[in-house]
């Protein structure tokens, strides 16, 4: 038998570009900042010296208010003896309780605060606040804020 030969046919071949890749549009820089996707709050270190064991009456206020981390220090010391027989402190010890807060719950901490040092004689201590200007790191700030991203 014969060998039958195949013959190649070639056959043209189209030349095909490539695709382009379709980009994804990632938002502007200026856009994704999160100063404006969020309201920024200013805060303020909310400090409160109360006698010693009544650091976790008032941590228990600043967590009712959106407070996400109170610090307490230990303290001794007040004033002269003559200044504690007028104000009537005899105990030295105290209780520091510090916090970070948004500048628009401290009204609301300074209510509860009234209350709490107006229900008792033994409930008695100082407050007060300081505004800071600037915090290092977005994560910090959403923490304290306790800014969740929606």
């Amino acid at each position: 038998m014969a060998k039958e030969e195949k013959k190649k046919v070639e056959k043209p071949v189209k030349e095909v570009a490539p695709k382009k890749a379709k980009k994804k549009e990632s938002p502007k820089k200026e856009d994704s900042a999160f100063e404006t996707r969020s309201d920024i709050k200013k805060l303020v270190l909310y400090t409160v010296i109360v006698p010693r064991g009544q650091g976790e009456n008032i941590i228990r206020i600043f967590k009712a208010n959106k407070s996400s981390a109170q610090f307490v220090q230990y303290g001794e010391g007040t004033a002269s003896n003559a200044i504690r027989d007028i104000l009537g402190s005899e105990d030295t010890k105290k209780d520091i309780v510090y916090s970070l807060i948004r500048e628009d719950v401290v009204p609301d901490i300074k209510k509860e605060l009234d209350v709490y040092f107006i229900a008792s004689k033994r409930n008695r201590g100082i407050a007060y606040t300081i505004s800071l200007t600037s915090i290092v790191g977005v994560k910090l700030y959403k923490f304290f804020t306790q800014t969740v991203r929606g």
